[in-house]
């Protein structure tokens, strides 16, 4: 039987492909970093063994004096929507659709849709809205 254990360095690699689908997001031109076949439980069991990892790093440099690195580590948010855009096919149709109490709307929902950015997007982001 093959071990599935996650290696550190697999554990890095997950979290940077997590993080990649932000930076594109806002605009940071790189390829995309694949998390085909990566489960839910693997990308938050990446993300527990990085920050594991920041948290030694820093005590060890406390400890002997000097500088250290850390790495940047993705919010559950950001894990849940890429985890979804990876698992879930584009569609009209919510994942979830919930009854909320908000003056807005009465439901709120999640779903995975195609959109093509328009100027009028690129121009409310430049205007920080």
């Amino acid at each position: 039987m093959a071990d599935h254990s996650m290696t550190p360095e697999r554990a890095r690699e997950i979290v940077a492909a997590i993080n990649n689908r932000a930076l594109i997001t806002i605009g940071i031109d790189q390829p995309l970093l694949s998390i085909e076949g990566v489960t839910l439980a693997e990308m938050l069991e990446a993300k527990a063994m990085v920050v594991a990892q920041n948290k030694r790093a820093e005590a060890e440099a406390r400890q002997r004096g000097g500088r250290y690195s850390i790495s940047m580590v993705p919010d559950d948010r950001l894990i849940a929507a890429a985890y979804a855009l990876q698992h879930f096919a584009v569609s009209q149709e919510p994942i979830l659709c919930l009854p909320i109490r908000d003056f807005r709307a009465s439901h709120a929902a999640i779903a995975v849709v195609a959109v093509t950015p328009t100027e009028d997007d690129t121009a409310d982001e430049e205007d920080g809205l």
